[in-house]
């Protein structure tokens, strides 16, 4: 009688408990605003599939909790160390989106970046 009525407690606490919030709960509210517009930019341009588009997201999300990682942590580090670093999270994002996207899109996004860097000189 008592594992009965432990077990049906138990069932009872897990059915009403909150539900389980997505991998985005780790992350600030404004990296998951940045991160939701850097995919949806780059989504208009490149066109991903859904799975693209979830996993660009996620990439997206660590890259920018990283940055702002390393800033906060090397505040106070010579600018030649912290810029090393912040080149090597950048390499890391880029390899990591190329190696999601298919060759067309990869021509798309370098296209892309290429326009936005003659823009930005």
């Amino acid at each position: 009688m008592h594992l009965l009525l432990t077990t049906a407690c138990l069932v009872a606490s897990l059915t009403t408990s909150a539900p389980a919030q997505g991998p985005d709960v780790l992350y600030s509210k404004a990296i998951q605003v940045r991160a939701t517009t850097l995919t949806q930019a780059l989504a208009h341009r490149i066109h991903f599939n859904e799975g693209q588009y979830l996993r660009v997201k996620q990439l997206h999300l660590r890259y920018l909790n990283e940055r702002q990682e390393l800033e906060l942590s090397m505040a106070g580090a010579p600018v030649a160390d912290r810029d090393a670093q912040l080149a090597a999270a950048q390499l890391r994002y880029e390899q990591e989106l190329s190696d999601l996207l298919h060759p067309s899109q990869r021509l798309a996004y370098r296209q892309l970046r290429a326009n936005l860097t003659a823009h930005q000189l």
